[in-house]
């Protein structure tokens, strides 16, 4: 069985960890992903990084190397262990950084759902969050480095946030995976 990993990506505040526990839920109702493991890829940021966000300064590309390659590694070797597929949350907002989470572990099937939202929808979500690293101020850098995936880049899907409630996107995120996941087993 090849092991596969749903990476959903985007900048802070478009509900990356909120979509990826009602996504393990779903997918663990299926009888052949019934062992999926969800990782939360914040928790594999080196504390450096964290001190540096929380005092507002955005990541570097240096600053993400090793976390990228951590969370490869990582939802590879859980996806391994789990009946072939993982889910985790990493914002993977350049190509070269979805490109290096796919050479990392080369045989491993990534798939990246990509949340997007307006920058207007995103600065209100990080306002009424509490408690999160994470800041508004630090939003612009987010989408200043955000490379939304093309056509030509595999087994990519953008999932648009705005005018849709939580169920809508849930429902659509759902749908997006279950069918990039079933298009690679055919």
């Amino acid at each position: 069985m090849v092991s596969q990993v749903i990476v959903l990506g985007g900048t802070a505040g478009t509900g990356k960890t909120s979509i990826a526990e009602v996504l393990v839920d779903d997918m663990k109702k299926r009888k052949e992903y019934e062992g999926v493991e969800y990782i939360e890829g914040d928790s594999l940021h080196p504390q450096a990084n964290i001190e540096k966000m929380a005092h507002g300064h955005p990541l570097t590309d240096e600053d993400r190397w090793d976390w990228l390659k951590k969370v490869s590694l990582t939802s590879s070797e859980s996806a391994s262990k789990h009946k072939g597929l993982c889910i985790v949350t990493c914002s993977s907002l350049k190509k070269k950084y979805r490109d290096l989470i796919r050479e990392t572990s080369p045989g491993t099937v990534f798939y990246f759902v990509i949340l997007y939202g307006s920058m207007e929808l995103i600065a209100e979500r990080l306002v009424e969050r509490k408690g999160h690293y994470m800041k508004v101020d630090m939003l612009q850098s987010q989408f200043d480095d955000l490379e939304l995936p093309k056509d030509d880049e595999p087994n990519c899907h953008i999932q648009y946030l705005d005018n849709k409630d939580f169920r809508k996107i849930n429902e659509e995120t759902l749908e997006a995976v279950v069918s990039m996941l079933h298009k690679d087993s055919n």
